[in-house]
Parts: C-alpha cells; structure tokens; sequence
C-alpha cells in the first residue's frame, strides 16, 4: 500500500500508525475505468453561493460517499459495497443481514464498528428527545420500523415484518451522515453528549445530536468530530468557509493500491451573491464548479469558454437526467379550503399546464436542449426503459399535459365555474370572489436564474388565459414551516430528477414527507409507526404539531390513499416486474388526476467546470460508456460523490498549494 508523503512522514515520527494499520483487511478499490494513477498533494478551491449556510455544510458532503454503506455506480445501473462489504437477505427478503468491513477506522483512530450502526439506531432514531428521525428505507411496507440486531462487532441485521426487497438499494441514496440520514455515528465521541451515557449533560443535550450544527454528530461544522469521508474538518467559519484535510484513516484505495484522496486540502468558500461567485469563477478563484450546486446557467456557457485562458477553467457538460428542468407545483394542502379545492381540481392543473409555452421557456432558458415535458420522475429510470410499455408509459407521462393550447386551456377553466364575471380581465371564483394565484419563489433566487425566468413566462402565459397570477418573493426564514402549514401556495424553483428508479426515493410519485406537492399528507405518512401516528385526531389538521391529514381525516384525498396503498404493496412485493407495475399504477394516477408537478424540459444538460491541472474527473463520453452519460440532478444519486474525487489529483500539485 501507497500512501501520501505526508502521511509517511508522521509514521516516520511515530505520530501515526503505518498505512497497512490504517486501512481495514479489505479496502474498497475504486472501480471506475477513466482513472489513471494520480500524484500527492495540492488544494482544491471551490466556491458556492448560500444564504444559509447550504454551501459551506451541505455542498461539501455531496462530494464524499464515505459515510454510506453502500454505493451507486454506473449512473445508478449498478450497486457496490461502501463501508458494507457484503450483504445477504433471507428467501423472503424480510432480514438483511450486512458485513462491515473488518478494520475500518474513525477519522481519530478508533474502530467502527456494528455499535456505530446501532448507537445511532438506538440512542439516535428511536430516541424521542432527538430529533433524527426513522429513514423510510428501515420502515417495512406495513409502516412499522425494522429492528436492529449486533451478530458481532462487524456484524448486524435488519428484521422486519415483511419482505422489504428495496433494501440494498435505498442504503445507497444520499451521502450518509450528511445530505440524507445517519445510518451510523461514532458513538466513542458521541456517548459524551448523550444522557443515557452521561447522566451530566447539559439540560437542552439532545441539541447536540441535531442535523446539522450538532456538536456530537455534525462533522462538516464541528472539527472534532470523527467521520469515514475521505477529508475531515479541519476548520468552519458559519457563512464563510470550511476547510477540509485528508483522512490519514481513509478506507479506500485506488487499483495501485494508493491510498486516497491524492489532494491534500479542499476548500469550500461561500460567495453570497451569486454575481459575484461568478465574476470570481472567472477570475480564476475555483478549481472545480458543480452544476448541481451553482446557480449557473446554460446561457453563461459562452462567458465561460470566453474567459477559458483567465480562468483556467475547461467547459465539460454531464447529462442532468432531470425529468422536468425548472418547475413549479401546488400546495395539495393549502389552508384555504376554496384555493384547495381549486388546485385538487384535475382540470386546474391541466389548464395552467396547457397555458405554459413550455417550447419558449426551452429555448430562452435552456436553449433548445432535452426534451418537452409534462413534468416526470427522470427519464434514466429503469422503469421507463425496461421494456416498451415502460417506454409507453413515460410518454404517456410526459406528454399528458405538455401541449401548449391556450384555447383548450381556458375551455378546462371554462368548465369549472371560473369566468371574467366583473369584467377586469380576470377570471373569478364560481361564486364571484377574487381568485389571485400567486407564483411563490425564494426571495435570494437571482433574478436572471432559470427559476425566475421560467416564473415570468407562466406569470405571462396564465394572465393570457385569465388567470391573476402574481410573482411573490417569499423571505427564505421560516419557509418550510410556512409551506407545511400551507401557507405558500406554490413552490416554482426546483426540478425534479429522482431515479435511478421510482422507489429508492419515490417522494415525487408518493407524499411521504412535508417539503412536495402533499405537505399534510407527507407528514402523517412519516409518522406512520411512531407514537404520534393516531394522535391528535380531534385537532384542526393544520394546527397539528406537525401539520398532518390521515386518511381518517375529511380532508384526506382518496388519490392519495390509493398511491399509499400501491406503495406500500411495492414495499412487500419480492418479484420485480410486479413492483414495476405497481409504479406505472401509481403514475396513471398522476396522468388522471394530475399534473401534480410541471416541468418544461427534461435531461437537459449540466455544466461542469474543472481546473486545466486537474486530473481523474471524468468527461461525459466517459460517462457514456461506463454508465448514462451522468446523472447530476438527484440528490440521491450524489454526484460528484459516485465519481469519487478522492481520485482527482492535480498534474503539478506543487502549483497548487493554499494555506
């Protein structure tokens, strides 16, 4: 085994085991056909632009899988082991039994072990006072939660209650211990903060286990918390910075037996203002830029390659493999029962949908790129593609909605009672009231991003149908616990690009938590098998803590009922094909019923700006061969995570130093 020269050093001053004592018996050797054998040293600058602290935590993690127990390759296509090194299920899927590697270490040192695993299970998820919450994927198909099980140190169990034949895949969504749930901590560190372990604690302890900013579990904002990801937390100034360093620890290796990362230092700096994140990209201030994580659009492509030879940055382009680019939905569960009705109302939607000039917005915004959508889970999914009446229905998905036809548009809204009655313009409701459709967007959305501009068309394209619809900044303190209260009618600066397949992360297709298109109805759905799942039945669903509807609620949809029952029957379901079918089931209820989200262009592409010095980043033809050509988009498939940067390295690290 190969190590950093700087590593070698230490072990040189015997401040440092040795690196065979370092990496677990079997490291995991990262696979990916592009890479070459790199250098040692160097740093790596990236920029992002946050209000709230988002870029400097959150952003970061994205590009480090090291805390997940298993990982995407392929673009999704395929699974490897992370920190599990293998795993097996019984004949009917109901236990999973999971093999950590033997020897993986703490970033401090200590072991890691099946009591990481179960400290966060037990004295984390099931622990009331903390606020972490079950995943779904340790939820079976009947609502109730798995039960964890030590077999030995480098052993544990999932039983459930039924067959729960989505597992593997779902333990390898998200970055673990970061953008998605725990899955593990290290409870050598962690116990301190915990009551049950130190009956001293401080009063409000349970702060500490909350994500992020916790101080026992938040290893982007507190240095000495330990972690498996490939640099550690070397410093971390709130708004500003975070400044990470190599793990001497780190678990995996490249196929010459380097330990990695080969880069020394990264450095993630917050730039407010996003004009000024790009006039510094530009300038030559950032090595590496996202397109998942930057609020850079197609149109700034040209500006980039223009100022190739100052930044030294190079143009590279990964497929987005996003079902809708730029969209917009409605508050299913708004307070105010006549704008509820109104936007459960089939017709509603499909009118505003056909109002939508969506080919305009493709190529004023995206200049031409991807393909017209109703709005879709991403096209890359394995149920689209499977066969073709997969491929039938994604089009029948796709193109549900999507024809831009105001005259059948204002037919629909002809049809349920909205008409021009006081003759300002405007349609009213059916009983003459005012009806005002306001378009809800983040307040630091910047004013020429792809969100705001695809705001203005449909703000222009529905007053050409009659309907009042306003531009409202909305203030980013407070929001989400506005939006579950259903208080903010619609939510315009997102994208859809959930795959690789529907049910690893169905929460577009499926209300299962607060943040989409059914808050009330997610909310009860995540309580499902806690204590809170049947309380508070006598109260108001919106003054419930958390705002919730239950289908013994009157205000339940029975639209939604239906997909929670197919859900839940894929949740059991052993045979493939079957689940897949339960998936198509569930999107004719979106095609009938629906649009439940819009979009204009699916797949449209993503920039990627990588430093001319750098190395081991893969092209998109790269992509192309060994998977899908990219898959940015969705948070669960954490790019550039899955393509492993602890593999970059820099051609002449020496010239790239920062202290």
């Amino acid at each position: 085994m190969k190590e950093a020269p700087m590593l070698a050093e230490m072990v040189k001053a015997g401040k440092l085991p040795p690196v065979q004592e370092r990496l677990p018996k079997n490291p995991y050797v990262v696979p990916h056909p592009w890479l070459k054998e790199g250098k040692y040293g160097g740093t790596l600058r990236q920029l992002c632009s946050s209000s709230d602290d988002w870029g400097t935590t959150h952003l970061i993690q994205e590009s480090m899988y090291g805390n997940s127990p298993l990982r995407w390759h392929k673009d999704g296509l395929a699974i490897s082991g992370g920190w599990v090194e293998a795993w097996e299920a019984n004949e009917d899927l109901s236990t999973w039994t999971f093999h950590i590697r033997e020897g993986i270490k703490w970033s401090d040192g200590e072991p890691f072990t099946a009591d990481d695993v179960l400290f966060w299970w037990e004295d984390m998820v099931l622990n009331e006072e903390v606020a972490e919450g079950p995943p779904d994927e340790a939820r079976s198909g009947k609502g109730t939660l798995a039960k964890f099980k030590k077999v030995d140190d480098y052993t544990f169990q999932m039983i459930f209650d039924s067959p729960t034949p989505l597992t593997a895949d779902r333990l390898a969504m998200w970055v673990k211990r970061g953008i998605g749930p725990g899955w593990s901590a290290p409870k050598h560190y962690s116990q301190k903060f915990h009551k049950k372990y130190n009956p001293n604690v401080k009063k409000n302890w349970a702060d500490d286990f909350s994500f992020p900013g916790g101080k026992a579990v938040d290893f982007a904002t507190n240095p000495e918390c330990p972690t498996l990801t490939g640099w550690k937390l070397k410093s971390y100034t709130k708004m500003r910075n975070s400044i990470w360093e190599r793990n001497p620890y780190y678990w995996c290796v490249d196929k010459w037996g380097n330990q990695l990362p080969y880069i020394d230092t990264v450095i993630m700096t917050n730039i407010q203002d996003p004009e000024v994140l790009k006039l510094k990209t530009i300038q030559g201030d950032c090595d590496f830029s996202h397109g998942g994580f930057q609020p850079f659009t197609l149109a700034d492509v040209s500006t980039f390659k223009q100022n190739e030879s100052k930044s030294n940055l190079h143009v590279e382009f990964w497929d987005s493999g996003s079902g809708t680019s730029s969209m917009y939905f409605f508050n299913h569960d708004y307070a105010d029962p006549k704008l509820r009705e109104l936007v459960r109302n089939p017709k509603f939607l499909k009118a505003l949908s056909h109002a939508f000039d969506r080919q305009t917005a493709q190529t004023l915004i995206y200049y031409k790129t991807g393909e017209l959508t109703t709005g879709t889970l991403s096209p890359k999914a394995i149920e689209y593609v499977i066969n073709d009446q997969g491929k039938q229905v994604y089009r029948s998905w796709r193109d549900s909605a999507v024809e831009y036809n105001p005259d059948k548009a204002k037919q629909l809204l002809d049809e349920i009672g909205l008409k021009d009655t006081n003759g300002d313009g405007f349609r009213e409701f059916p009983d003459g009231s005012k009806l005002l459709i306001t378009i809800d967007y983040p307040a630091d959305q910047p004013q020429n991003g792809e969100h705001v501009r695809k705001n203005e068309l449909l703000a222009k394209n529905w007053q050409a149908v009659g309907i009042n619809a306003r531009m409202t900044p909305q203030p980013p303190t407070g929001y989400d616990d506005r939006w579950q209260a259903g208080k903010i009618l619609m939510k315009t600066a997102w994208e859809v690009g959930d795959g690789p397949n529907h049910l690893v992360y169905p929460q577009w297709l499926v209300p299962m938590e607060y943040s989409r298109w059914s808050p009330l109805h997610g909310n009860w759905y995540n309580l499902r098998g806690t204590p809170k799942e049947n309380q508070q039945k006598n109260v108001d669903p919106w003054k419930r803590n958390p705002p919730r509807i239950g289908p013994f609620d009157k205000e339940a949809d029975p639209n939604i009922k239906k997909i929670w029952q197919m859900y839940d029957q894929t949740k059991t379901e052993p045979d493939f094909m079957k689940r897949t079918q339960l998936v198509w089931d569930m999107i004719k209820v979106h095609v009938d019923n629906g649009p439940y989200f819009c979009g204009v262009a699916a797949n449209t592409p993503r920039i990627e700006l990588f430093h001319k010095d750098l190395r081991n980043w893969p092209t998109h033809d790269d992509l192309k061969s060994w998977g899908q050509g990219g898959f940015v988009n969705p948070w669960i498939h954490p790019t550039p995570a899955v393509y492993d940067p602890e593999t970059w390295y820099w051609e002449n690290p020496d010239q790239h130093t920062q202290s």
